[in-house]
């Protein structure tokens, strides 16, 4: 189905989609909206607004980048984490989405160990692989099972409950958890944000392979399982919540269900003391590309919906724009990295910098 000049909203806009998919009728959005006056609203922050949302201050800052699939968070990612290595911070990207591809966006290969990216210094990435992590994950918990002298019987119980849907996800975050707290990096930008749901299993006190353990054998002392588990994960949940220390980074395209989507994710994150810090308009049209009726009435569109972002999310905003190309290779990120933040304000980054390494 081609690209229409309005968004596919309501029964009477699924009537015209279905009378041009299925009868061929030529669709009249564009001129429905070509006499609608643009507004040629920026709506972006400032650049100082949202660099404070990026960059290091004194202390390590992780970026997390969520929205719903396909909005453009590896791209998010790829950009930010190329702008701060090149500020000169020591950057690391990861992500623990399977569909992600961060080896496309960068032009590098990425695996599932930490690699220095070719062709920019200070920036390290890896692709984490939530099924390896989960079958580590398992075995780690059941061997340690075993050492303790658990029956087989015992053993398989509690195999049955590492076969929870959670425990992918557990098991991704838990590897996202080991390479965040190396020391020596200054930025950390994680391309696929934890769920909600993942953030609640991780508050709970005790660790959520214990509570396995604490329902097979009631004998297990809850309060070590309890010590274990706030050593591991209370840090980074601290960590999560102080926005000194990290920026949540929702992505989404200036249409109706993204934002409606990036807005019920943050609800939820919400509930565990996580709030927005940023928000990225993905595929923006530039004002000075409109030069049809159709492409006005995509930026008519757009414009209503990057308002409805600024007032809904009330945190600085960030825009990738469409482009003629696909975003691809270092030297484009770059570009986009320097026109999203700024270009290359070392003095900026170097009192960041300062701070950062104290």
């Amino acid at each position: 189905m081609t690209l229409l000049a309005d968004e596919i909203k309501g029964v009477s806009k699924l009537r015209q989609v279905g009378k041009i998919f299925f009868d061929g009728e030529p669709d009249s959005g564009s001129d429905e909206r070509a006499g609608v006056q643009l507004q040629n609203e920026t709506f972006a922050s400032s650049l100082n607004e949202v660099r404070a949302r990026l960059s290091p201050n004194g202390h390590r800052r992780t970026v997390f980048f969520a929205g719903k699939g396909g909005v453009g968070k590896t791209v998010a990612s790829c950009i930010t984490a190329v702008w701060l290595a090149r500020q000169g911070f020591k950057t690391l990207l990861l992500t623990t989405d399977p569909a992600a591809h961060l080896g496309d966006v960068l032009d590098t290969p990425v695996g599932d160990d930490v690699t220095a990216v070719n062709g920019q210094p200070n920036l390290w990435a890896v692709n984490i692989d939530p099924k390896a992590a989960a079958e580590t994950y398992k075995t780690r918990i059941l061997d340690d099972a075993r050492q303790r002298g658990r029956p087989e019987s015992a053993i398989q119980v509690m195999e049955e409950e590492l076969n929870s849907p959670c425990t992918e996800e557990m098991a991704a975050f838990d590897k996202f958890i080991e390479y965040a707290s190396q020391e020596g990096w200054d930025s950390v930008i994680f391309d696929t944000a934890p769920t909600g749901h993942t953030l609640r299993l991780l508050e709970l006190p005790v660790d959520w392979s214990k509570q396995i353990d604490v329902k097979v054998f009631a004998s297990v002392d809850a309060t070590a399982a309890d010590d274990v588990a706030k050593e591991r994960f209370g840090k980074v949940i601290e960590m999560m919540s102080d926005p000194e220390q990290s920026t949540f980074a929702f992505v989404m395209y200036p249409e109706s269900t993204p934002i409606l989507e990036a807005w019920r994710a943050a609800q939820e994150l919400g509930s565990v003391g996580i709030h927005p810090g940023l928000v990225v308009a993905n595929m923006v049209i530039p004002a000075e590309q409109v030069t049809t009726p159709f492409v006005q009435s995509r930026r008519v569109m757009q414009e209503k919906y990057l308002k409805e972002i600024v007032e809904r999310f009330s945190v600085p905003l960030a825009q990738i724009p469409l482009l003629p190309q696909e975003i691809k290779g270092l030297k484009m990120l770059a570009e986009l990295g320097e026109l999203m933040y700024g270009n290359g304000d070392r003095a900026y980054a170097s009192e960041a910098l300062e701070a950062s390494h104290g």
